[in-house]
């Protein structure tokens, strides 16, 4: 029951942080939130952080919850800030049906980052995250390498993702299979960023 509470209570400050940050950031920061993938990040952290008592259905729950709450949050907060009833908006009915989707696959995620006996397949799904971040900023400089330019949003998306990394992987996070997993993740992630997305 804590943990429902917590994913709640993050769930409803995140999505009434993004409106807040939606309104207030200088122009040049509003890469911060402009993307609903942040709202992941907190899902991510919870469910990963379960006890090892919470089966994977449970993991699942839980960061589909976060996300819900988050996205529930965030659209309501809109609705009240043009002075509109409550009703259930294009947006936030597309954001229900792929929050369901993030939900369940960072729930998996975030239980085989926690259980999987396979190292590859631990240290894979537990650097996952981190490296769609670091990919997404390395992206931005293979993009821009003959006039490159360092930015907030490529120094928040490349570091940033370090950072959430060498958080997440603990006292594994200088372990050959651990590292490669990450750096493998986000070289991929860089490469779908260039060419596909």
């Amino acid at each position: 029951m804590s943990k429902i509470l917590e994913a709640i209570t993050i769930g409803i400050l995140l999505g009434l942080l993004t409106h807040v940050a939606n309104k207030y950031l200088p122009s040049d920061l509003h890469f911060l939130v402009d993307t609903k993938i942040i709202w992941l990040l907190p899902a991510f952290l919870i469910a990963f952080n379960l006890p090892s008592r919470y089966k994977q259905h449970d993991t699942i729950f839980i960061a589909t919850l976060t996300i819900f709450i988050t996205g529930f949050t965030y659209y309501s907060s809109e609705l009240v800030k043009h002075y509109e009833a409550w009703y259930l908006s294009t947006d936030l009915a597309e954001f229900l049906c792929l929050g369901l989707l993030a939900g369940i696959t960072t729930g998996i995620v975030a239980h085989l980052g926690r259980t999987a006996t396979n190292q590859l397949i631990r240290y894979g799904s537990a650097s996952l995250l981190p490296a769609i971040y670091t990919g997404d900023g390395l992206n931005e400089i293979i993009k821009t390498l003959k006039h490159f330019e360092f930015t907030p949003e490529i120094g928040f998306k490349v570091l940033g993702g370090m950072l959430f990394y060498f958080l997440i992987a603990g006292r594994h996070r200088f372990k050959a299979k651990s590292l490669l997993a990450y750096l493998a993740l986000a070289a991929v992630a860089a490469l779908a960023y260039l060419y596909m997305l």
